[in-house]
C-alpha cells in the first residue's frame, strides 16, 4: 500500500505520533506527515512507536495543507460531524473500492484530538470518511482510527492478492462458458427472448464480488451434479 499516505493536522500527544509511527511500520506505508510545528521525540513518543525509530526519524513537517498534498490526487478526510461545508461523505468500508479504482497517491487526515480538522483542512479535502461510530460514543482516538482505517485497506489488499493469486482469469471464463452449457440443458439459454441471458447474468452477478478458487469449485460442481442429474434422467426416459 506504497500510495496510502497518512497526514496529521497539528498532533496535541506525543504518544499517539509514537503509536501512528509503529503503524506506518505495520503496514509499511509512505512517511508520516504532520501538518504543524515539529514535535520533539519525546520518552513517551519513542516507547509508544516500539520498534518504529526510523518512521519517527522520517516524519515530514509541512507549514500548511497545500504543500503537503502536492503529489497527493485524493485525500480524504476523517470526521463523523455532517454539515454542508463538509463532503460528499463516504462510510469507510466504501473506501478501498476507491482506492482499487485509483491509480495515484490517496492521502487520509486525522484532525487534532481535541478539536478535528480545520476548516482549511476540510475545504482542501475530496472527501470524508464516515466510521459509522455508536451514536454513544461518536468519536475514537486519533491512533485508534488510523488503525481502523488502514485495517479496512490491509483486509481488503490480503484478500484482493489471495483471489488474484488463487483464481487465473482464464479459469473464470471457462466458468460462464461452462454454465452456458448447463442452462441449454435446463432449456434456459433464450429467456426471455435472448441467447445467453442466463449466462450473462450469471456473469453479472458474481463479478458483483471477488470470487476465490473455493467459489468457484463450489459452483462448478454444482453444475455439474445438475448436467449429471440431467442426464440420468434422459437415459432413464
Amino acid at each position: 500500500m506504497d500510495r496510502v499516505v497518512i497526514l496529521l493536522e497539528n498532533p496535541k500527544y506525543p504518544g499517539n505520533v509514537g503509536m501512528v509511527c509503529r503503524l506506518i511500520a505495520n503496514f509499511d506505508l509512505p512517511p508520516l506527515r504532520i501538518i504543524g510545528e515539529k514535535m520533539e521525540q519525546s520518552y513517551e513518543m519513542e516507547w509508544m512507536a516500539h520498534n518504529s525509530q526510523s518512521e519517527l526519524d522520517q516524519i515530514e513537517y509541512h507549514s500548511t495543507i497545500e504543500n503537503a498534498t502536492l503529489d497527493i490526487g485524493v485525500l480524504f478526510g476523517t470526521s463523523m460531524i455532517y454539515s454542508r461545508d463538509r463532503g460528499p461523505f463516504f462510510l469507510l468500508s466504501d473506501l478501498p473500492k476507491m482506492y482499487s479504482n485509483a491509480n495515484q497517491k490517496i492521502g487520509i487526515i486525522f484532525g487534532r484530538e481535541d478539536t478535528g480538522l480545520s476548516k482549511k483542512v476540510i475545504n482542501h479535502c475530496n472527501y470524508m470518511l464516515d466510521f459509522k461510530l455508536s451514536s454513544r460514543q461518536p468519536s475514537m482516538n486519533l491512533a485508534n482510527s488510523v488503525a481502523f482505517v488502514m485495517s479496512t485497506l490491509h483486509n481488503f489488499s490480503v484478500q484482493y492478492s489471495e483471489t488474484k493469486d488463487n483464481f487465473p482469469v482464464v479459469e473464470k471464463n471457462h466458468f460462464y462458458n461452462y454454465s452456458k452449457k448447463i442452462f441449454e440443458i435446463l432449456k434456459m439459454n433464450n429467456y426471455h427472448g435472448t441467447k445467453d441471458m442466463p449466462a450473462k447474468r450469471l456473469k453479472t452477478i458474481l463479478d458483483q464480488r471477488r470470487l476465490t478458487k473455493g467459489d468457484i469449485n463450489f459452483l462448478y460442481t454444482f453444475l455439474k451434479n445438475i448436467e449429471r442429474l440431467k442426464n440420468n434422467n434422459g437415459s432413464q426416459d
